[in-house]
């Protein structure tokens, strides 16, 4: 079995399912509500299991009832907790979404407070047993030290390229193997608005083997011996894409590790974050392996 080491970000999750989003400040009602597990790399690890791999989370959390809630989730998922930090008196994270009938939606985010940044008691040593590292840039000191670790170490190595509010650090572009944004992440890094021309000026600026983007229902986009290629999504009706560009991310690490070339990566990872979207219910909603085969085998990509 494949085992991938996620770095960085692990919230509680609390969403509503509404007619449409707002556009302007207002009461709204809400036809549903749930309380799940969520965060980029933690999310990605429950992905990676679902789909047959271990997952190994590093990252931190409180000591309060929120941080209680998130371990318990992920250890529901069989995703390891061993070099998980818990820190006293500090607040986990935590995000209130809003999901409309088309799947789209609205986030706040609560990033934590009083989580130590420091990274230096990270378990380095044991990337030595592993087969790929994913990272998230919400934690960016550890980011940092586990991609040129794994750089070190000739690991395939994941950056999940996402927008922030202070944007992607050029240090991690650079260190990672495998940079795959969001189309709003890969603006933010690039200033470019096209896609292509965003891809290759990401490309310049990183080391990477491939350089990618998700774009929903456009499928995925990477460069490849300086071409741009392309992978369609999965045709559905989409539902919930909450987390989608998580399990993206979490499939296309755990298919590196597992020997598996770009494009076939790409598109297990596609088929997953599309068969994610087609229906309701968070982490709940993530396919397994079986799954995945049976769209792949049959062809059921647009």
């Amino acid at each position: 079995m494949a085992i991938v080491v996620c770095v960085g970000a692990a919230f509680l999750d609390y969403a509503f399912a509404v007619e449409r989003l707002p556009a302007t400040p207002t009461k709204c009602s809400a036809t549903d509500h749930s309380i799940g597990g969520g965060g980029m790399a933690a999310t990605a690890a429950v992905a990676i299991t679902r789909l047959g791999g271990e997952a190994w989370f590093w990252g931190r959390l409180g000591t309060d009832a929120v941080g209680d809630e998130i371990a318990r989730g992920l250890e529901a998922e069989d995703v390891r907790l061993d070099d998980v930090r818990r820190v006293a008196n500090a607040r986990s994270p935590a995000t209130a979404a809003l999901v409309d009938r088309d799947g789209e939606r609205m986030l706040c985010a609560f990033p934590g407070a009083g989580l130590d940044a420091d990274a230096g008691w990270l378990p380095l040593d044991k990337l030595e047993g592993v087969n790929a590292v994913l990272v998230d840039p919400r934690w960016p000191e550890a980011a940092r030290a586990v991609l040129q670790a794994a750089h070190d170490r000739k690991l395939p190595a994941v950056l999940d390229g996402e927008v922030g509010p202070e944007g992607l650090d050029p240090a991690l572009v650079s260190l990672a193997s495998h940079v795959v944004f969001s189309s709003a992440g890969l603006e933010q890094f690039t200033g470019e608005s096209d896609r292509e021309h965003g891809l290759h000026a990401a490309a310049e600026r990183s080391h990477a083997l491939v350089v990618g983007v998700t774009a929903g229902a456009d499928g995925f986009y990477w460069i490849d011996d300086e071409a741009v290629r392309h992978l369609s999504a999965l045709k559905i009706d989409a539902v919930d894409t909450l987390g989608a560009g998580d399990v993206f991310h979490g499939a296309y690490a755990l298919a590196l590790a597992e020997d598996k070339g770009p494009e076939e990566a790409g598109r297990m990872a596609t088929v997953a974050a599309g068969l994610k979207c087609a229906r309701p219910g968070g982490r709940a909603a993530i396919p397994d392996r079986a799954e995945l085969w049976h769209v792949i085998d049959n062809g059921m990509l647009m």
